[in-house]
């Protein structure tokens, strides 16, 4: 994007210095200016302008054997705050964090899904306003909420398709009735989407540029970032690797999720063993490294069942993408060192290039982390206003 105006340059740099302090903390005008390739004219006018708001704080010169060091800036962490949840895996997370990103307020519960979508959606309402009570923070200080929901959502009526969780939930417009009940404004976006930002910001992702980032557990997802961006595709569906077909030699016509998903691994290792049944990918993972190698035949051939499948997904994607990692997410977190090591070896027989491959290290709070961050990003744009 080019900025041709004064002023346009001006909350370009500013936004910049925002997003640097926030991410390394307290940091000298100098180390701002050589981090952002502007002068420390330039530096110093626009510290002082945040400075006059409330936006930023000097912080405490430290001394070293050369003297003082010169003062270091930083940001007003209670300047704002955002919400972020997560309604995904049967537990809402609601968490309230700080300008820094900080969680300052954190509650999880079991989702109510038996009950319905409304019962749902009054619980998620009810959760966000039970951790605002919790800090006592004045809610106009309170920016941004972001949620992350399974499913698609369309931009212009806020509600979700391709959404399965829980019945009638694609009939709500979830944006709108959030607003309507807090007055602040309000960010939905699929959940999978917010896992990978989560995992860029706040995990193992974030020493790299081009991600691939595959899920696995009630469903089957993928999501993708490449130069720091994430891909959202014409109909924001970029990554939904659930519908990729194993084959024309697939008369059902079943898709990857429909044999990988855990109710698939379930039904595959009730069918090896009668009676017994496991209820989750992680629950064969437990089951396999807890009886130890060969006690339980049926698990291993579930798991070797699995890995098979989900290393050609993954080759697909990877021979597409060529990223610089592999990130596993949801249920196949717990997959073990020797898992990961099969799976790149099935891999790289026919993509001879070796495979970075690795656990989330996040898990089940990717998506919280990421619903912070995109809350973060998303109130640029009000700070820029205030200067």
């Amino acid at each position: 994007m080019n900025y041709t105006s004064p002023k346009q340059i001006g909350d370009f740099n500013k936004n910049q210095m925002l997003s640097i302090l926030r991410e390394r903390g307290p940091t000298s005008r100098v180390e701002l200016s050589r981090l952002l390739g502007i002068s420390q004219t330039a530096v110093t006018r626009n510290t002082s302008q945040l400075l006059d708001k409330g936006i930023i704080l000097e912080g405490d010169a430290e001394e070293s054997d050369m003297g003082r060091k010169p003062v270091p800036v930083k940001l007003c962490n209670d300047f704002c705050y955002v919400l972020g949840a997560d309604i995904v895996g049967g537990t809402l997370k609601v968490a309230l964090a700080d300008l820094l990103g900080e969680i300052i307020e954190y509650i999880e519960e079991p989702i109510k899904v038996s009950e319905g979508a409304y019962a749902v959606l009054d619980q998620l309402i009810s959760a966000l306003k039970q951790v605002i009570a919790k800090t006592g923070i004045d809610q106009e200080k309170i920016w941004a909420v972001t949620i992350g929901s399974p499913g698609n959502f369309d931009s212009e009526t806020g509600k979700s398709k391709f959404t399965f969780f829980v019945d009638q939930w694609d009939e709500i417009d979830l944006r709108s009735r959030i607003f309507q009940a807090l007055q602040i404004e309000t960010f939905i976006e699929n959940d999978v989407n917010l896992d990978i930002i989560g995992e860029s910001w706040k995990g193992v992702g974030k020493e790299y540029e081009n991600i691939l980032y595959a899920k696995l557990g009630q469903g089957l997802a993928a999501r993708i970032v490449l130069q720091n961006k994430l891909v959202r595709g014409k109909y924001n569906m970029a990554g939904e690797i659930c519908f990729m077909l194993p084959g024309l030699s697939n008369k059902k016509a079943l898709n990857y999720e429909h044999m990988l998903s855990n109710v698939a691994i379930s039904r595959k290792y009730k069918e090896l063993k009668g009676k017994e049944s496991i209820l989750t990918i992680s629950d064969l993972c437990v089951l396999i490294n807890n009886n130890g190698k060969g006690k339980d035949k049926a698990a291993q051939k579930v798991m070797r069942y699995l890995l098979d499948h989900f290393a050609v997904v993954l080759l697909n994607c990877a021979t597409v993408l060529d990223p610089q990692v592999i990130i596993l997410g949801g249920d196949a977190c717990n997959f073990t060192e020797k898992d990961i090591a099969l799976l790149k070896n099935r891999m790289e027989k026919s993509f001879p290039l070796a495979q970075n491959i690795i656990s989330s290290k996040l898990n089940k709070n990717a998506c919280l982390y990421g619903a912070i961050k995109m809350g973060l990003d998303r109130i640029e744009e009000r700070i820029t206003d205030i200067w």
